[in-house]
């Protein structure tokens, strides 16, 4: 058996272990806090730190698992936000954390996640100024033996439930750079308090905030081993890892959505038009998986680069236009199903996330193709 042959075998089995925890899973409300219940059943079941080891060891998935496993939690729970909370959990583990290991207590930390017993969050955009570098103005300095943290923190995914928050900071400048550097910071460390950001309640039960960190004392031992290159480590690439897993969490969903309009259907009789679009929806929707597919094998192979975000803001075009097309078609059906439009309203939140970051790969992607050498006028 080759290679290819046994990643396919093992993720097939997570696949099946995912089904199966999430049948004898407690049920999940939108209108509730986050499902603790929930999520330490994940915990229970081995079914949250697959995608990293504590000690350093392979995982147990690989990013095109994971991604696959996102999309399973989207599609049976209809909650893109458990979907999306999952997936922050396995990311932060292998992607953030995992790599920037500096002690025992960091690997105890990756442990408690794999466990279901510590929520982490991660705070990295600020009011005003998204996640530019140039703009990012909380900072931290030396104190006593401890770093001191000042200043804010927007849209901090997951931020409600968190346990504990790693906290990008500014720790000095060289050459006019500015550095950064990651602390790990108890929620309820004294000197940081949660806000509301008036977005709090999109995603459910994942949930935003704000963060205020206001002489906010970590001690050195919280601070991840990035020597001071954490945006270019992990707030950079992060972008592009996150888009390559949303787009099988936004498949699943989809298909979430997808199977709600034909159970509605099922109870009339469709006509052959009703029919064919429900059908071309599905097709779509297959052909939509293989690229997403390829986009988490990229992942894989060569990491989060230009390349992949090039595709993943390829594929997220045809995302949007899959979802405005179903959601067209449900409002000619007249389907006002909660459930659906509950899906619906997760799908236009995540589509809409960096938006412009996406606009500025389009015009960079239209201006080369116009600009370049390589391309000849047709003749009249």
């Amino acid at each position: 058996m080759n290679q290819p042959d046994i990643e396919e075998g093992a993720t097939a089995r997570l696949c099946a272990a995912m089904h199966e925890a999430l049948r004898s899973a407690p049920a999940v409300s939108r209108g509730d806090a986050f499902p603790r219940a929930w999520w330490q059943h994940l915990g229970a079941q081995a079914m949250l730190g697959v995608g990293f080891d504590p000690d350093g060891g392979e995982p147990r998935a690989d990013w095109p698992a994971v991604a696959a496993l996102a999309g399973i939690i989207a599609r049976e729970t209809a909650h893109l936000g458990l979907a999306l909370g999952w997936l922050m959990n396995e990311m932060l583990g292998r992607f953030v954390i995992g790599p920037h290991v500096g002690n025992d207590g960091h690997r105890a930390l990756l442990r408690m996640m794999a466990r279901g017993r510590k929520i982490v969050a991660l705070a990295i955009s600020e009011p005003q100024a998204g996640a530019h570098p140039k703009l990012l103005r909380c900072a931290a300095r030396q104190h006593d033996g401890q770093w001191l943290l000042e200043g804010e923190k927007s849209f901090v995914s997951n931020g409600p439930a968190a346990d504990v928050v790693v906290v990008l900071a500014v720790t000095g400048e060289d050459a006019g750079r500015k550095r950064f550097d990651a602390f790990i910071v108890d929620a309820d460390n004294p000197g940081l308090a949660r806000r509301p950001t008036g977005r709090d309640a999109v995603l459910l039960p994942l949930g935003h905030c704000g963060l205020v960190l206001d002489g906010c004392l970590v001690p050195d031992a919280r601070r991840l081993d990035t020597d001071g290159k954490a945006f270019d480590l992990i707030a950079k690439p992060l972008r592009t890892l996150e888009d390559t897993l949303l787009g099988s969490a936004m498949a699943g969903a989809m298909q979430a959505e997808l199977e709600a309009l034909a159970r509605w259907q099922r109870g009339t009789r469709p006509t052959p038009d009703t029919l064919r679009r429900l059908g071309a929806f599905r097709l779509e929707l297959m052909a939509i998986d293989t690229l997403v597919a390829q986009s988490s094998r990229q992942l894989a192979r060569q990491g989060p680069g230009e390349q992949l975000a090039d595709l993943n803001a390829g594929l997220r075009i045809l995302l949007q236009r899959w979802q405005a097309g179903c959601e067209a078609f449900a409002a000619q059906l007249d389907d006002h199903e909660t459930r659906l439009l509950d899906i619906a309203g997760d799908l236009r939140i995540v589509l809409g996330i960096a938006r412009g970051v996406g606009e500025a790969r389009h015009l960079k992607a239209g201006t080369g193709l116009v600009s370049t050498k390589e391309n000849h006028e047709i003749p009249a």
